[in-house]
């Protein structure tokens, strides 16, 4: 099998894994997204893109209430946007316009000004356990998790470029008893989520020392909610060159004369 064979079969079972492990943790939302057009205005691409991005936000926003509603608390639509922030779009995993309405007079935009509108609907699918996370911090679905507690924390691994790979570090992962989920899979790129007690540097350290005898784990800080991590093989101590020894001199040879 030649290296591009196996690459793009390793892409594929990727591809297929993370479609089934994170179905779970996206829910589908239908949506409809406007934006006002103002007098002389020619919408085209750009009204379109900016409708698009306004119905993923209205997803995103009615997911969120949905998991307030879910967890009994009455939390107002401004206080969902406060908490979530101003880009809504990091909690979607993607999206797409089902239907593209185009310009028509406004019957949604009611703003100043706005003489015609451009309408798409759109299908999105949102990171519940990423609104769950934001939530839970803003005071929206109860109580903060206490120290100690498990909670869901999202980690992002950089270098690891085999699927063999993947299932040992998901092993060390998982050996105090979490579940762990699978969000994306990219070119060297995985991104989890795993239920812990642990705090990111906790964590980052017993996986690390799980670990040492091949791989050197290590923190990259924070994206956002997701901790970040560098994965790379150790070299064993013996092949590394000894710096402190000097170059050997060359052994005289007896001479010919």
């Amino acid at each position: 099998m030649t290296r591009a064979v196996r690459s793009f079969a390793l892409a594929l079972a990727f591809a297929v894994f993370a479609a089934g492990a994170g179905r779970a943790d996206l829910v589908r939302v239908e949506s409809v997204g406007s934006v006002p057009l103002a007098a002389g205005s020619t919408g085209g691409p750009t009204a379109r893109q900016a409708a698009l991005e306004a119905g993923v936000r209205e997803a995103v926003e009615r997911a969120a209430l949905d998991l307030a509603s879910q967890a009994g608390a009455s939390a107002s639509a401004e206080a969902v946007r406060a908490a979530l922030g101003t880009d809504l779009l990091l909690y979607a995993s993607r999206f797409r316009i089902l239907e593209d309405r185009g310009e028509r007079a406004p019957l949604l935009e009611q703003s100043p000004g706005a003489q015609r509108e451009y309408v798409v609907t759109v299908e999105a699918y949102v990171e519940r356990s990423r609104l769950r996370s934001r939530l839970q911090r803003a005071g929206l679905l109860g109580a903060e998790p206490q120290p100690g507690a498990r909670h869901a924390l999202r980690i992002a691994f950089e270098g690891v470029d085999s699927y063999r790979l993947w299932k040992r570090i998901e092993r060390a992962l998982a050996a105090r008893g979490g579940a762990v989920r699978p969000l994306e899979f990219a070119h060297g790129r995985i991104v989890a989520e795993v239920e812990t007690e642990e705090e990111g540097g906790a964590l980052v350290g017993r996986l690390g020392a799980a670990l040492s005898d091949t791989l050197e784990l290590r923190s990259a800080g924070m994206d956002g909610e997701t901790v970040l991590i560098t994965v790379a093989a150790r070299i064993p101590s013996e092949a590394a060159p000894d710096l402190a020894a000097p170059p050997s001199e060359p052994t005289p040879q007896p001479s010919t004369r």
